[in-house]
């Protein structure tokens, strides 16, 4: 039993020092990506009553997220979304990295046409 106890107490210290590694070691990939917008959407999410959303820039270099971020007073990211337009090119600068199965895109911070 003491072994068990052990065994799952390592299993969840494990869980939150890679949930912390993960979670701070995205905002290490720094990228600047220049492409043309093909699409975009809102994406909202339900989870225990709560409704979050976000939005997805579609590009040809792939799917970007735009999401308010408190790291990089990032806080007005629907009106950037309302500045995106389609079929026009940007430079954008994004954190994190594109896991699909994870549903991870990377997160835009800045961008300029």
């Amino acid at each position: 039993m003491r072994t068990t106890s052990r065994l799952i107490f390592f299993a969840v210290i494990l869980m939150i020092v890679s949930s912390i590694i993960f979670t701070f070691g995205g905002r290490a990939n720094k990228q600047t990506i220049r492409s043309k917008v093909v699409d975009k959407e809102r994406i909202t999410q339900e989870s225990g009553g709560n409704v979050e959303s976000f939005y997805l820039i579609y590009t040809e270099a792939g799917p970007l997220k735009l999401e308010d971020d408190f790291f990089y007073s990032n806080f007005n990211s629907s009106d950037w979304y309302g500045q995106i337009r389609k079929d026009s090119t940007y430079t954008f600068e994004t954190i994190g990295y594109r896991i699909g199965f994870m549903s991870s895109y990377p997160n835009i911070v800045k961008f300029q046409k």
